[in-house]
């Protein structure tokens, strides 16, 4: 058996179709800007953990593009911000509380 309809495949994730064929696109033409448009903006609504792959896809197709290295390093930045806002008043409660 091949393992279709396993438990796994429950699992899976939805994939938008206008995702899959901006994949379906970059298969033919790895510099199709409208393509990799499409998922840099759903790379940008996602966790960072699930965009990580996009993101270093994209770097790695454009690495002398400052515009997607910045695209890049803003999600990064954004997450850490996140966890350094949380801890900053996790320290406040503690002391000033």
């Amino acid at each position: 058996m091949s393992g279709e309809g396993t438990a796994g495949d429950q699992t899976a994730e939805y994939v938008p179709e206008k995702v899959k064929k901006a994949e379906k696109k970059l298969e033919e033409n790895p510099y199709d800007l409208d393509a990799w448009s499409i998922l840099i903006r759903e790379a940008q609504n996602q966790p960072i953990d699930k965009a990580r792959k996009t993101y270093e896809r994209l770097v790695a197709q454009f690495p002398s593009s400052g515009r997607f290295w910045k695209l890049y390093i803003e999600a990064e930045v954004n997450i850490f911000t996140f966890f350094s806002y949380i801890t900053f008043h996790r320290i406040l409660s503690l002391y000033f509380l």
